[in-house]
Formats: structure tokens, C-alpha cells, sequence
């Protein structure tokens, strides 16, 4: 499965990547305009995966969903922070773009989540607990932030730089990676938790990224806005057409 995901998620990046010529040659978007065009093709909403997985499946679905998020955050997260900081700023040197990596809080949690699993005891008790009713308050929070962040206005003003980031990533991403997971092998229940992953539409959180190092937030907050309406529509066609599969 991880693997399968590691395939689709390099073969995303390269295609999205491979955009930008035909794109800049043709004027259809500008620099700052393809930093967002990537991001929200690339990135995904780990809460709005959780939400769904929580309510459809059985509880080794959000264990997936998390293991994907564990995995996938924190390349995307480098990934993104190297283009959008390049494509704001074409003189940024490697220094400060070492300093954005470093102060990445999506960056920073996924390691130190990733560090507390692979201790040998467990935390302190009470910590734990603490931290499990974060972890809690954080998914019905993230889920509101969505709401709060949409833009309804947009839904009436399409543009190429806006309705390509949506193809991409409610159509391309979803058929990359349940064809990579048949490739590997991955059968059952085990690829309709995949197909969710790649079902949902981008994270809310590359806003603040794009306004942090220069990038076109406007423009995210407008794809934002469209996927999440689209993916009302396409998360339960991705999902039937991997439960099809799996039949």
C-alpha cells in the first residue's frame, strides 16, 4: 500500500511539474499562479479523510489513513516549501529555504509523531490522555476551519489556473493511485481506504503557506473552495468505482 501510494504521489508531482512550461508558453498561468496550482493538486485533506473514514469503515481505516498521513506529509510538505518558495522569489537562496524546512509545524509534528511510536515505553499516562484529547478537538477543528476558509463566490468565476488543480486532483490522483494499487497487488477493503486518500480534495493549511512565502493565496483559497464543492460529488464516485473493483 505505501508503496503503491509512494508511485502515484512521485508520478503526481512529475506530471504536475511537467504543467508549467505548456503553461507559462502559453500564458495561462503566472508564476505565483502555479505555486497554488501545485500545492493544491499535491496536497490533501488528512482531516476530511479521517471524518469520512471514521463514519464508513471499520476502525483499521483510520489506521490507514493515518499511516498515509505519516508517510506522505512530511515529502509533500518539503516538496511544496522548495517550489513555492522558488517560484515567489526566483534569488531565494538555499539558506532561507533551509530555515522554512526547519519551522514547518507540519513538518515538526509528523516527526515527533512519528518519534513518540517508535519509542520503546509508552508516555506518562496523563500526557498521553492530554494529547489524545488534542488529537480529538484537532478533527472537529480542522473540519471547521474548512468551512470558515471557503469562498462560495468563487464557484462562479472559472478560470484555467483554477479548474486544472481540480482536475488534477479529484481525477488524476485518484486513477494514479488506485491503478499503482492494483499494480501492487492491493486488494480487498485495503484499496477502497487508498482510494479515499486520494478522493479528497487539498488541505486548507497550504493557504497559510502561500502567504507566508510569497505564493498566490487568493488563488488557493479559490481551488479550495471548488474542490471541496466537487468533492461532494466525486468522493462517492471514486469510492463506488473502488468498491466495484474490489467486487
Amino acid at each position: 500500500m505505501m508503496l503503491a501510494l509512494a508511485v502515484a504521489l512521485i508520478a503526481m508531482v512529475a506530471i504536475t511539474c511537467g504543467t508549467w512550461p505548456l503553461l507559462n508558453r502559453a500564458g495561462l498561468a503566472r508564476r505565483s499562479e502555479f505555486s497554488s496550482i501545485f500545492q493544491t493538486a499535491v496536497r490533501w485533506n488528512s482531516f476530511m479523510a479521517l471524518a469520512i473514514a471514521q463514519k464508513i469503515f471499520p476502525p483499521a481505516g483510520m489506521a490507514v489513513v493515518a499511516l498515509v498521513m505519516a508517510v506522505i506529509i512530511i515529502p509533500i510538505n518539503l516538496v511544496t516549501v522548495v517550489l513555492v518558495t522558488r517560484f515567489a522569489d526566483r534569488s531565494t537562496n538555499w539558506r532561507r529555504i533551509g530555515r522554512d524546512l526547519a519551522i514547518n509545524p507540519m513538518i515538526l509534528g509528523s516527526l515527533a509523531a512519528i518519534l513518540f511510536r517508535c519509542l520503546p515505553f509508552q508516555l506518562y499516562g496523563p500526557l498521553n490522555q492530554t494529547l489524545g484529547l488534542v488529537g480529538n478537538a484537532a478533527l472537529g477543528m480542522g473540519l471547521l476551519a474548512i468551512g470558515a476558509g471557503l469562498r462560495v463566490g468563487d464557484l462562479w468565476q472559472p478560470r484555467f489556473a483554477l479548474v486544472l488543480p481540480v482536475i488534477l486532483k479529484l481525477v488524476l490522483f485518484p486513477t494514479l493511485l488506485i491503478g499503482a494499487a492494483i499494480a501492487f497487488g492491493v486488494t480487498g477493503i485495503e484499496l477502497s481506504y487508498l482510494a479515499l486518500c486520494a478522493a479528497v480534495p487539498t488541505a486548507m493549511n497550504g493557504y497559510l503557506l502561500a502567504r507566508q512565502l510569497g505564493g498566490d493565496a487568493e488563488l488557493y483559497a479559490a481551488v479550495t473552495t471548488v474542490q471541496t464543492a466537487v468533492s461532494f460529488l466525486t468522493i462517492p464516485a471514486v469510492l463506488s468505482i473502488a468498491a466495484q473493483i474490489v467486487g
